[in-house]
């Protein structure tokens, strides 16, 4: 195993350090994917990667640090926030429709079935903030109103995924795909009625 941060005679230090990161990346986002995240040890990780396991600690301060770097690469949300102010709730009601359809990435499906993990729930507590409410709120213009406004959107854009997680959203992924998308649109219309004049 690689004990050292250089990957070979010829590359800098700084490369190394960047393709042993790299290396370990990779390895976290394919285990993690294929055995979901609480099954997988930051050793099996190491050992999967080629490299000693403090390298781990080294470049990510733990497992969930992975984690939190593999999603933050991944940051689904600021896509859906940028572009049109007009179309914003259309995004953000495609892409929680999608989700209750469970198309989603392979990793995001293996994370989800690891959902009641407490690492993986202080990872996505942060990234809510860091991916969604925060892009929101400065895309709305800032400031305690629009604060407000991204939460309440965040508030049910998470709701409906925990309704599939828990319940399987079997009632809701039985409607005609187009009408639940304008009723989530128009729910996601009412989070932001007002905004201009608060």
């Amino acid at each position: 195993m690689d004990g050292t941060d250089g990957t070979g005679s010829g590359a800098g230090p700084a490369r190394g350090r960047e393709a042993t990161r790299a290396r370990i990346l990779a390895s976290a986002r394919e285990l993690f994917t294929e055995e979901g995240y609480g099954a997988v040890s930051s050793r099996k990780i190491a050992a999967h990667a080629g490299v000693n396991v403090a390298l781990i600690n080294r470049y990510f301060g733990a497992k969930r640090g992975l984690l939190t770097e593999i999603l933050r690469e991944d940051g689904v949300f600021p896509g859906l926030i940028e572009g049109d102010r007009d179309t914003l709730t259309r995004r953000l009601a495609e892409h929680a429709v999608s989700r209750l359809h469970g198309e989603s990435s392979a990793l995001q499906r293996a994370l989800d079935h690891s959902a009641g993990d407490p690492d993986l729930q202080a990872v996505y507590q942060g990234r809510i903030t860091s991916a969604l409410i925060d892009p929101l709120e400065a895309y709305l213009g800032g400031g305690t109103a629009a604060r407000a406004h991204a939460s309440l959107v965040t508030a049910l854009m998470l709701g409906l995924t925990r309704v599939r997680l828990v319940e399987g959203a079997t009632a809701l992924r039985a409607q005609e795909r187009e009408d639940l998308t304008r009723r989530v649109e128009a729910l996601l219309d009412l989070c932001l009625e007002d905004f201009t004049d608060d």
